[in-house]
């Protein structure tokens, strides 16, 4: 038998297969159980009753009256209105691989007590913290939290269909705090029915039954069950994420904290305008793996590099290039090298994950090299917008670098901005600021490939980076480079 104390409706179970939520109307009750649930036996502790316990079978109500005349009453309903067992049940256990702990798994011809709605099983999880979780193996992943928490981060290729807006989502918290819970959730309700309709008719009525579906809100509570409930029983194929938002980003940053320590990493480095990300373009055209950590971080790792592809409207939050970061690095094989470019530990206003960071300091690097002239056509190239509609964010961009190099040179690039004499301004800017801040961000960053006396950078031969000199910007040179990098360092180990 299994003993455990109940107390004003609550059971603290000693040793109990399944949980039940127990109502009883006296007094502190001691609570026998059977491994089936089937049987139960109760004494009372109260000293004023005339039969100190009493038997009672599954779905029945026992009695007893006490001195007082106070009527015993006990309800046993099953915990998170789950089935009540009505036939005998068999158990089997399995060991899952992950956890390596034995489930027991019910097998059972139950069926629902006449007084409840059997829903059946419609709704699916899914688990962010399992390996075998990929938002991409769903047609929707739709996350039901207000668009400002959505803006903030979210799941991979997720959609924003908020059940509330940011106002409504205050309003019914300040409800619930100050005025009563029961109101707010009444209000909750009328304004979550009114916005499903809308995402309804914006996402989901051109769709075949077909569609699978995945709803999380921020732990997985009432905003995604409301509208995962709606989707199946229209009969859409639906899962919903358990823990929510909260435990999907508490499984991003364990996986950069710990799995990311697996990863191999080879940085591709080189001055600004050597085009690094042409070749791991071309690296990742030839099935190298690769991380463009610009692209994720919306920023080019510059005091100019604000991206003009967003509109200049800011970088992602930090939680967002975690995200994008850990499903990108998901997807690889960790017996094989990682390419990435090389990139001081802040980008822009995001950071590179410690353990990220750290591992790419200790893996091999290329540096890559081409004439100054071809460099002057890449920045012109990739920065085109500096020279058309966006010169006063330039001069305004330039105010910045006057600590660094000196009003008198900064005077002098405003002069030919004014002038329009680009390929001279570029070229000065890269030799008097990019080219040095380089050379300081390398060996802070990489200090091993440089010698402790002399402050020189070491050759391959003694330990430090290879050098790779490109000729020119055409394709096929830089695929030529790609395909050389791969064959010399994409090993499977």
């Amino acid at each position: 038998p299994h003993w455990g104390w109940l107390q004003r409706g609550k059971i603290v179970p000693r040793s109990c297969n399944s949980y039940y939520y127990c109502y009883f109307t006296t007094r502190t009750t001691l609570l026998r159980m059977a491994p089936s649930m089937t049987t139960c036996s109760f004494s009372s502790s109260s000293s004023s009753s005339s039969s100190s316990s009493w038997s009672w079978r599954h779905n029945r109500i026992g009695n007893n009256n006490n001195n007082n005349g106070e009527r015993n009453r006990a309800f046993l309903l099953p915990w998170w209105s789950r089935r009540a067992a009505t036939t005998t049940t068999k158990t089997t256990t399995k060991t899952t691989a992950s956890s390596g702990k034995e489930d027991v798994l019910r097998r059972d011809n139950f069926t629902y007590p006449p007084e409840y709605l059997d829903l059946g099983p419609r709704i699916k999880k899914a688990l962010v913290e399992s390996n075998e979780f990929d938002p991409e193996m769903y047609d929707l992943v739709c996350d039901v939290r207000s668009p400002s928490e959505y803006k903030d981060d979210h799941v991979p290729f997720a959609i924003s269909t908020p059940v509330l807006s940011d106002q409504q989502r205050e309003e019914i918290g300040t409800m619930y705090i100050q005025v009563d819970p029961f109101e707010a959730k009444k209000l909750g309700a009328k304004l979550t029915s009114e916005n499903l309709s809308k995402i309804l008719e914006e996402h989901f009525l051109h769709l075949p039954k077909t569609t699978k579906v995945c709803v999380y809100c921020f732990r997985g509570g009432e905003r995604s069950l409301s509208l995962a409930h709606v989707l199946s029983r229209i009969g859409f194929d639906v899962s919903y994420v358990p823990g929510g938002y909260k435990k999907y980003r508490e499984t991003t940053l364990k996986y950069l904290k710990e799995e990311a320590a697996k990863f191999r990493y080879h940085v591709v480095a080189g001055k600004t305008g050597c085009a690094k990300g042409k070749l791991l373009d071309a690296l990742e055209k030839r099935g190298a793996q690769v991380i463009d950590l610009e692209r994720f971080a919306e920023h080019r790792g510059s005091v100019l590099g604000e991206d003009p592809e967003n509109g200049f409207v800011g970088q992602p939050s930090q939680k967002m290039f975690d995200s994008r970061l850990a499903h990108k690095m998901r997807k690889f094989d960790e017996k094989r090298v990682i390419f990435v470019e090389g990139e001081s530990s802040m980008i822009g206003k995001v950071q590179i994950p410690t353990m990220t960071w750290k591992r790419m300091g200790e893996g091999k690097a290329t540096i890559l090299s081409i004439p100054m002239e071809h460099r002057v056509k890449w920045i012109r190239q990739n920065y085109e917008h500096f020279e058309t509609t966006e010169v006063p964010r330039l001069l305004e961009k330039l105010q910045v670098l006057e600590k660094r190099v000196g009003n008198e040179r900064v005077n002098q690039w405003r002069s030919l901005v004014a002038e329009k004499k680009w390929d001279q301004f570029v070229e000065e800017i890269l030799v008097h600021h990019y080219d040095r801040a380089y050379d300081q961000a390398s060996k802070r960053s990489r200090p091993n490939d440089f010698d402790e006396e002399s402050g020189e950078r070491k050759g391959a031969d003694q330990g430090g980076a290879d050098e790779l000199f490109l000729e020119n910007l055409e394709e096929q040179t830089y695929d030529k480079a790609a395909e050389d990098l791969m064959e010399k360092y994409d090993k499977v180990l």
